[in-house]
């Protein structure tokens, strides 16, 4: 009885539940003082109460929460805690990031007013070691994570519905049809650690929606938002309605933005005109009190945007967004959850150079289609200490589309020629995937796998492309495992470590473009359907120290990527359409990359609070020597945020740079990016509950600057970031 002496009181007993359910929680680990151990079978906790220590409680199936000795003296009082379900992949290297403002504990809060941006690949730049290739000044920003890119990186919304691009320059990326209004939170996935939604490489990036709520009486809900920025007169407006009830909740969406040319620090004249709409239904529906039946159409229009540093701009794009998830909690069954999902997506791209000055000489157009469907279907199992994921996905990919080339002038004046661009090539992909994760005292295990049968045909085929290969339909049978371990060590500090090999098969472009300049240079990129799949073998190291007022994390990983897809100049095949040579897709025996994202956050002062991040990426050609390619430099940020008048006045200041990048891929056209500080300030104001105004002023200095991915309009003209802009927000919410 050493501690009651201590504590001069009884000891006493608390039970652990689950929120939902109110099933007792058995073997969650608890940390009060210097008291630890775990629940037993029936959830009970046995502890002397303490007035001066928080109750730190984690377990393998649900987040980890703590108690100060007010909320625990409450919770003793009535008896019980209850304990969130949480996804098991929170036990390898993640991130969540809350939008909109909704945050928790494990979570870093991105800057309210995102869910008002018309493009994901800008709001993911806020997140360290994230960056962007640019051809536009406004939109169809396709994210680049430590180095890796395209589809190295697998971008999804609820883990299934994607969408590919129809443009073979990818000015609509998959970025670009994320409904960021429609996201709760992103959940990067990092490295090849998590295969349960697909193939998982760089990353996997999981915009996830908020999950429906119920009302016994019906109830309305909704939200308007409003921006505007100065610099571009870009104008943007989001909004949603609603009804939810017992067993139901019905809301529409809907967004609209618009922007014009912007100014760069130098007064540089910078195209972006752009116009983007969405519009989209949701339904969920309780079919009985352990079955939920969702289902999502959205659709999204973008018109006459700018793409200065391309041959052509977007015309037009119409995109449809098709998802449905059925999914029933198994309370009396062998499995906690069964989870079933189908998806579809269809893009209708067009482009041209008809405001170009180029169109006087030969008008040119492109008309693409892709398609993209499948499903999954899931079971979670929960035994004592350990949590199972296992099931089934498809996914099937197909693209299609011609140019046109028109004469306008010369000997050949009047005539039309047609090249085909995707050889109507189709990629499916059928696996099966399993995880475990098992609670050994305070280690964490976790085990990864899956397997996927990959083929690859045309439907197609051009003559001349395939004049130089033995054969253009391939399968591949991939194989990707990941392990990790992580312990809690105290309730401050936490290690872990992953290794893993993730499998990717070549893309469409990547197999089928038939010689389009779609490069960093003037090059035309010609496929290649003999390509191996990449493999990348990467290990993952994470260290976290936690207070309640200091998060410090550092991640830090290694890869080595073997069969990387990359392209060289062959100067065998001859150009087509007067381009300087042909570069074709090839094999590089292999790549490495290495790098770190460092944060640290602290409550400083009673209302001030800091955050400083850091992120790092290294990576290089073996075979050559050489740097690849689309390297973000290192960049720091540092914020410091106000809490006034009990958090109704938040003014907040940003300072980042970035260094300077001059480990360029030269062979690749690359050139060398200069260092730069900029300077963002801004003034949140909630004047009554629901109703938030936001004024800023981004780029406070007006400083001329590049991003490194951000590509050239010509070579004397970069495509610069905009120079100062005033920003001005709006948001309420009933």
């Amino acid at each position: 009885m050493a501690h009651a002496a201590i504590t001069g009181m009884a000891q006493q007993t608390i039970q652990l539940k689950e929120k939902y359910t109110l099933k007792p929680v058995a073997f969650a680990n608890y940390h009060l003082g210097n008291q630890k151990g775990q629940s037993d079978a029936n959830g009970l906790i046995r502890l002397f109460p303490d007035a001066t220590n928080y109750l730190y409680l984690s377990h393998i199936s649900y987040e980890e929460i703590s108690l100060s000795p007010v909320e625990l003296k409450q919770a003793l009082s009535a008896g019980r805690i209850l304990l969130k379900p949480s996804p098991a992949v929170n036990l390898n290297p993640v991130t969540v990031y809350a939008l909109k403002g909704k945050e928790s504990r494990e979570s870093v809060k991105l800057e309210h007013g995102d869910w008002v941006q018309h493009d994901a690949g800008q709001v993911l730049q806020q997140i360290p070691g994230f960056a962007a290739i640019k051809k536009s000044g406004a939109f169809g920003f396709d994210p680049v994570f430590r180095g890796f890119k395209l589809d190295q990186l697998a971008l999804l919304t609820n883990g299934v519905l994607s969408s590919t691009a129809a443009c073979p320059n990818r000015m609509d990326p998959p970025s670009s049809q994320v409904l960021v209004s429609q996201a709760d939170q992103v959940e990067i996935l990092k490295g090849p650690h998590s295969f349960r939604y697909g193939p998982a490489m760089g990353a996997i990036i999981n915009f996830k929606t908020a999950a429906p709520e119920f009302s016994p009486q019906p109830t309305a809900f909704g939200r308007v938002n409003a921006g505007y920025e100065s610099n571009g007169e870009i104008y943007r407006t989001e909004g949603q309605i609603g009804m939810r009830g017992k067993n139901f909740q019905l809301s529409a969406v809907g967004s609209y933005s618009k922007g014009s040319q912007y100014k760069d620090g130098n007064d540089s004249i910078i195209p972006a005109r752009f116009n983007r709409g969405s519009v989209g239904i949701n339904a969920d529906l309780l079919v009985k009190t352990d079955q939920l039946l969702s289902l999502s159409v959205n659709r999204n229009i973008a018109r006459k945007t700018d793409f200065p540093v391309l041959m052509m701009d977007l015309l037009s794009d119409d995109t449809w967004m098709l998802s449905g998830q059925y999914k029933i909690s198994g309370m009396h069954h062998w499995y906690k959850t069964w989870t079933t999902q189908v998806y579809a997506s269809f893009v209708d791209h067009r482009m041209g150079n008809e405001w170009r000055p180029a169109a006087a000489n030969t008008l040119s157009s492109v008309d693409a289609k892709t398609e993209t469907w499948g499903g999954r279907t899931e079971f979670s199992v929960q035994t004592g200490r350990s949590q199972f994921y296992f099931g089934a996905d498809l996914k099937h990919e197909a693209a299609s589309g011609d140019r046109l080339r028109k004469m306008i002038t010369g000997p050949m004046a009047g005539k039309t020629f047609t090249d085909t661009l995707w050889q109507d090539g189709e990629i499916s992909r059928a696996g099966l995937f399993g995880e475990w994760y098992h609670q050994l005292n305070q280690y964490r295990l976790s085990v990864s796998g899956r397997l996927d049968l990959v083929k690859g045909t045309m439907g197609n085929p051009s003559s001349k492309f395939t004049a130089q290969y033995a054969t253009t339909d391939k399968t591949d049978l991939n194989g990707s495992f990941s392990a990790g371990i992580s312990r809690q060590w105290s309730h401050q500090w936490q290690t872990g470590f992953w290794l893993g090999r993730g499998l990717r098969s070549a893309n469409l472009t990547e197999r089928y473009i038939n010689s389009l300049q779609i490069g960093m240079d003037p090059y035309e990129m010609l496929g290649n359907p003999e390509l191996k799949p990449e493999a990348n073998n990467q290990a993952d190291l994470m260290i976290a120290f936690r207070t309640q007022k200091t998060a410090l994390q550092l991640n830090a990983f290694a890869s080595i990527v073997q069969n990387y897809i990359s392209s060289v100049i062959n100067p065998q095949i001859s150009p087509r359409f007067g381009a300087p040579g042909v570069r074709q897709y090839i094999n590089i025996d292999q790549a490495r990359l290495a790098g770190l994202e460092l944060s640290w956050q602290q409550q400083w002062l009673p209302v001030l609070q800091q955050q400083l991040t850091l992120a790092y990426t290294y990576g290089e050609n073996r075979n050559s020597g050489k740097p690849l390619p689309e390297i973000a430099p290192m960049d720091l940020r540092y914020k410091l945020e106000a809490s006034l008048l009990r958090e109704r006045i938040l003014p907040y200041g940003l300072l980042r740079h970035a260094l300077k990048q001059d480990r360029i891929a030269d062979d690749f056209g690359e050139k060398p990016t200069s260092s730069f500080t900029t300077l963002d300030l801004g003034l949140r104001v909630l004047p009554m509950k629901n109703l938030q105004l936001t004024v800023a002023v981004n780029n406070l200095f007006d400083l001329a600057y590049r991003e490194h991915l951000s590509r050239f309009i010509r070579p004397t003209l970069p495509l610069n970031a905009p120079g100062r802009s005033l920003v001005m927000m709006a948001s309420y919410s009933f």
